[in-house]
């Protein structure tokens, strides 16, 4: 399970405008090491905005962003970001995009058990053309994991993929999560996958924090479960106080 020792992100006050446009405002948000955040809201809250900020992709307006208590300056070493569509390099097998980055041998030498942890050992020597959209994302997942980060974050990894094979990811996740015990955040439009996956929610409403929920349900969690679907109507009702159910923007899986 996910520890809850020392707390390894810390926002403060944070701000971010591009230009005269404010996209986020008055972030506050503490992350404990070993937890699971999801962070959801409609398109353009702000969300994934959010998750680059955290990632030092972004840097922000006003406030403070304090990682393993020093001030974020740049890029951020200790997390690595996993994006939708899995970014493979196409002219490199799959052996080979896991292993971007590594510079030591020991490093090298984690990639098959990586690969073996996401159940594609046996893919290592193939392109990535010939994968399926589920297999190119857990090679992505493998690729960000054989760093072994200290925090990982998840910029709507699962969307593009269907439903049964979001289910699996699912499952490989918060495997993973549990063995690793590392800290994710995930960003998603997907209500049920964050209660899902997450100890903690947070919801986002025009740019501001609107909610910030425990989810204390024990793993793994069973979707029919009356308190799992009480969560994620909790939610639900707490966006749609903002925005009608029947306009675009929300899913519940």
């Amino acid at each position: 399970m996910a520890k809850e020792n020392d707390i390894i992100l810390k926002l403060s006050n944070v701000s971010k405008a591009f230009d005269d446009k404010e996209v986020l405002r008055n972030i506050e948000l503490q992350v404990n090491e070993g937890d699971f955040v999801a962070v959801v809201g409609k398109s353009g809250c702000g969300k994934s905005t959010l998750l680059r900020i955290i990632a030092g992709l972004e840097k922000i307006t006003t406030g403070s962003l304090i990682v393993n208590g020093q001030e974020l300056k740049g890029k951020n070493r200790f997390a690595k970001l996993m994006f939708q569509d899995g970014r493979l390099l196409p002219w490199k097998k799959v052996y080979n995009n896991v292993g971007l980055g590594l510079k030591s041998e020991a490093q090298r030498q984690q990639i098959q058990k990586i690969l073996s942890q996401v159940g594609l050992l046996e893919r290592a020597e193939d392109w990535p053309s010939k994968l399926s959209g589920g297999q190119k994302q857990r090679v992505a997942l493998a690729r960000a994991l054989v760093h072994e980060p200290q925090l990982l974050l998840l910029d709507e990894p699962l969307g593009a993929l269907d439903a049964l094979t979001r289910l699996e990811m699912h499952e490989l996740i918060e495997e993973l999560w549990r063995e690793k015990q590392f800290t994710a955040i995930l960003v998603t439009h997907d209500v049920e996958e964050a209660v899902a996956l997450a100890n903690k929610v947070i919801l986002i409403e025009d740019g501001e924090i609107a909610m910030n929920l425990p989810i204390r349900l024990p793993y793994p969690r069973k979707r029919d479960n009356p308190s799992f679907a009480s969560l994620v109507s909790q939610i639900l009702t707490k966006i749609k106080g903002k925005k009608k159910r029947s306009e675009p923007g929300y899913a519940t899986n």
